[in-house]
């Protein structure tokens, strides 16, 4: 069986950039619902610690996917012979890397692909989280212009 293996010198680096993501996107939504604390913060402000907040985790299950592709030519039959049907483990022609969705792809002679290594609820939690933030901010933004417009008509009105 012929893989297409990443090496560790291409997943370090993803590892290394996505828990610098989490770990910064985190601190940053945590101090700033700390600063006034959450009751006393404003709901754009709540808005942009959830979404830092949604992304930092989205970036740990990145990296918690990345971490599984890190296998030796072994590893990656082992996990091939697990994912397929045992009728067809016999006919395993290749195994290839996916960064996006994360995934180890097992493929079978007659065009059949399985995936393996990569634990089942990475990708749709990856998928869920990304999308939190990604609404949350939008939320964060609109909220941001509609106070600032309302804080002009206040002025104006003055």
């Amino acid at each position: 069986m012929h893989s297409d293996q990443p090496s560790p010198a291409m997943i370090l680096p993803i590892v290394l950039v996505g828990l610098i993501v989490a770990v910064t996107s985190a601190v940053y939504g945590a101090s700033s619902l700390a600063r006034n604390g959450i009751r006393r913060t404003d709901l754009g402000g709540r808005l942009r610690a959830g979404a830092a907040l949604a992304g930092a985790a989205a970036a740990l299950m990145y990296v918690w996917g990345a971490v599984h592709l890190v296998r030796d030519e072994t590893m990656t039959n082992q996990a091939c012979r697990d994912a397929v049907p045992a009728d067809q483990a016999a006919h395993l022609s290749g195994a290839d890397v996916s960064l996006l969705p994360v995934r180890l792809n097992c493929h079978v002679t007659g065009g059949g692909s399985y995936a393996a290594a990569v634990p089942g609820y990475v990708n749709p939690a990856l998928l869920g989280l990304a999308l939190a933030a990604v609404v949350l901010g939008v939320f964060a933004a609109l909220e941001s212009e509609r106070r600032a417009r309302d804080d002009f008509t206040k002025r104006e009105a003055s």
